[in-house]
């Protein structure tokens, strides 16, 4: 996911990966500050902030084969 750290997650959908990756920011918030910050910004974002990730997101997931 291009992520703050070298978990690995995986998933057979995007939204299936993009649900995963969310669990695991929130679940590190409390461990390092960059997962503090991206969870408190995933937190104030918004409709249509979840919309524009996603959409860069799908971007990504595009590229990766």
């Amino acid at each position: 996911m291009g992520g703050l750290c070298d978990a690995t997650i995986e998933g057979e959908t995007i939204e299936e990966v993009a649900k995963k990756g969310g669990e695991h920011i929130m679940a590190m918030e409390n461990t390092n500050e960059a997962h503090k910050k991206i969870c408190d910004d995933m937190k104030v974002q918004g409709e249509e902030g979840k919309t524009k990730w996603m959409e860069w997101f799908r971007g990504v997931w595009d590229q990766k084969d």
